[in-house]
């Protein structure tokens, strides 16, 4: 039994039985999103969906392993690719569908990928089964000659596009703890516990073997050190899986902030300034795979040597010897750590300055005579080099005088007790061999410590990329739901103001924008006019005061969901065109690759800005590479494909910053006429 699609005669294909009931309109997506996540059991916040697309060889003949794979998912399909369609997993042979009442329904697979391959299928196997036919052959052969002829012809013809919900990503203590780290720590300080206890008894058996000769036998020494061994390298095994566990989670935790962070607060920084950041924390992996190691190492054998020194004879002595040298090597550390943090800021410093300088190479050539081109360089390479030197040195004291100095002091304090060490061997063993064990952990320590400071100091500058993991996508709530008769767009009371400014640049704003409304936003440079289109495209977020989009406040939409209603084409130096297609560039708000409606309608809006006979010289069309190395553009040119690519994207409302100001009075009119006719709800930016 089958329902039918109404509408044109591509969109009166059979719709399979139970399947009906599971199509959702375009304006319900938020609701099957939200329903969806429970259907799938997918509890706690929800990432960004990954998005992805459909091939006709995913479903002919029937669901592919791909297919199948990406689930809980929404899908765009159906004739015209007007319909909805929740995906919640499949069983066997049938697909599980979340229908419009909330409830799951089984429809079969089979029957799943035929209604989602028939509106390509409309148009391509009428013609492909009449030549089919014309050759003659039976109708069982026909039929699977047809089918193979079919995927042929339409093996790579998207079908349908969909996104696929996943979790959020977790914090970074549950990252770690779900790589196994905490269960390989655990069983790594029990491994550096028996490590211990072995010393402490090898050292009291050699001491004793060594002082009183013929004495035992070797049977106990032998144990003592097979358990050692076993001890060792259990720990040295797990504390290198550790290691590179916890580099696989630091590096993918600052790929996701990387790719997550929000390119409005950093602006001011520069490039050089992230390029230097980004740089600085590989020491973070360093000391996950190198310096954190030693550091433990270290520090076992500084806790094994403590207790070595409490077993011995100078107890009294060497003790509270170890409690002063350590406050040394603490106060050294301190003044090196200083050393090296301003060393690292003069560091991304200069990265910043290289950067800046690059850009604006042809601008300093310009303004500055010759003499002056390499000042400021030559000064801050003075700086570099000179906080490097005393880094250097403070080093060099640490690595120095912490681990020797407490060496001789160690002995110095033991040498009166030589005369009791027949008497006491095992004792005396100890007071050696924890002097010995904390030598060799002080030049461990000492040794990591270059990666531990440097650790520290990418740590601060690691923090925003850690804290820049992607936003959770929580599936809105009923407090959420959109009031189709709220201004589109509302502000009350909103302020902003940038970082270092006294003074804000917006204050006490008001407005409303409902639906179909065209407002032309006027006044002088400075004023804030590009300040507040970006508050309304959601590419700033306001200080004070409310801001909502369709009643439902921006910190309760979320960036991402505002962003995909209201877009906006910023001003000519903040835009961008990338060194791909011209298609490419039009198409950056769509899905990719691009549907054949996409672009048709991408070559009519360009009709319409006046830009064919651009796409005609072009020897590639749509297909030639432009940007900073492809076709050059002229500014008019570039503002119109700003302006093409915000009309081309499904926004309900768009801002236009200074799109039209490089255009002449005759392709003004034309892309004025286009803009006011395809933007439904628009907000033009310009000046007087």
């Amino acid at each position: 039994m089958t329902a039918a699609l109404a509408g044109s005669p591509a969109e009166t294909l059979p719709v399979p039985a139970g399947l009906a009931a599971c199509l959702w309109p375009l304006g319900r997506r938020d609701e099957l999103v939200s329903r969806l996540a429970s259907a799938a059991a997918l509890t706690g916040p929800l990432a960004p969906a990954e998005r992805f697309e459909l091939a006709y060889g995913d479903v002919a003949p029937a669901l592919s392993r791909r297919a199948r794979a990406t689930v809980p998912a929404v899908l765009r399909a159906g004739a015209g690719a007007g319909t909805l369609l929740g995906v919640v997993g499949f069983a066997g042979p049938r697909a599980r569908l979340l229908a419009t009442d909330g409830t799951v329904v089984y429809c079969d697979a089979v029957a799943l990928a035929g209604w989602l391959r028939a509106p390509v299928e409309a148009e391509a196997r009428p013609p492909l089964a009449a030549a089919v036919a014309a050759a003659g052959l039976a109708a069982p052969r026909a039929t699977a000659v047809t089918d193979a002829l079919c995927r042929e012809a339409l093996g790579a013809a998207r079908i349908a596009e969909g996104e696929r919900l996943r979790l959020a990503r977790p914090s970074l203590a549950a990252a770690l703890a779900s790589a196994g780290v905490a269960r390989r720590l655990a069983i790594a300080i029990g491994g550096y516990l028996a490590q211990l206890a072995c010393l402490s008894a090898l050292w009291w058996t050699v001491g004793a073997r060594a002082l009183a000769p013929g004495a035992g036998r070797l049977t106990g020494l032998a144990a003592v050190i097979a358990a050692l061994v076993g001890a060792r390298l259990l720990s040295s095994w797990l504390a290198g899986r550790m290691a590179i566990d916890v580099g696989e989670v630091l590096r993918d935790r600052l790929m996701g902030g990387i790719l997550a962070l929000d390119t409005e607060p950093i602006r001011a920084e520069g490039i050089g300034q992230l390029l230097g950041r980004v740089v600085e924390t590989e020491a973070l992996e360093a000391l996950a795979l190198g310096g954190g190691l030693m550091a433990a190492a270290g520090l076992f054998e500084l806790v094994a040597g403590a207790v070595a020194l409490a077993l011995g004879l100078a107890a009294r002595g060497q003790l509270p010897l170890l409690a002063v040298w350590l406050a040394v090597a603490v106060a050294l550390g301190a003044r090196a750590q200083r050393r090296l943090a301003r060393w690292s800021e003069l560091r991304v410093g200069l990265t910043h300055d290289l950067c800046e300088r690059m850009v604006g190479q042809r601008t300093l050539v310009a303004q500055q005579p010759p003499e002056l081109h390499h000042r400021d360089e030559d000064a801050a390479l003075e700086a570099y080099a000179a906080a490097g030197r005393r880094l250097d040195r403070a080093l060099t004291a640490l690595s120095a005088l912490v681990p020797r100095g407490w060496l001789l002091a160690a002995v110095a304090v033991l040498a009166p007790w030589l005369a009791a060490a027949r008497a006491a061997p095992g004792p005396f063993a100890a007071s050696l061999g924890g002097a010995l064990f904390v030598y060799g952990a002080l030049r461990k320590l000492t040794r990591a410590f270059p990666a531990l400071g440097a650790a520290v100091v990418a740590r601060r500058h690691a923090a925003l990329l850690l804290a820049s993991a992607p936003p959770a996508d929580e599936a809105p709530t009923a407090s959420a739901a959109v009031d189709p008769q709220a201004p589109l767009v509302a502000a009350r009371d909103l302020s902003f103001a940038y970082p270092g400014r006294p003074r804000p640049v917006l204050s006490g704003c008001a407005l409303e924008i409902r639906r179909g409304d065209r407002v032309l936003l006027e006044g002088p440079s400075g004023g804030g006019k590009s300040t507040l289109g970006a508050l309304l495209a959601g590419l700033r977020v306001p200080d004070g005061g409310t801001l909502a989009l369709a009643g439902v406040d921006h910190r309760t939409l979320g960036p991402r969901r505002w962003r995909a209603r209201v877009g906006a084409a910023p001003q000519f130096h903040e835009n961008h065109v990338f060194s791909a297609s011209l298609l490419f560039n039009l198409l950056l708000g769509r899905a990719w690759p691009p549907r054949r409606e996409d672009v048709a309608e991408a070559e009519a809006v360009l009709r319409e800005l006046d830009l064919a006979p651009l796409v005609a010289r072009m020897p590639s069309g749509l297909e030639q590479l432009v940007g900073e190395s492809g076709w050059q553009l002229s500014h008019g040119e570039k503002s119109r494909l700003y302006i093409a690519r915000a009309l081309l994207q499904p926004l309900e409302a768009r801002v236009l910053d200074e799109s039209f100001a490089a255009l002449d009075p005759e392709t003004l009119e034309k892309a004025l006429a286009c803009v006011l006719r395809r933007a439904e709800t628009l907000i033009v930016i310009a000046h007087p």
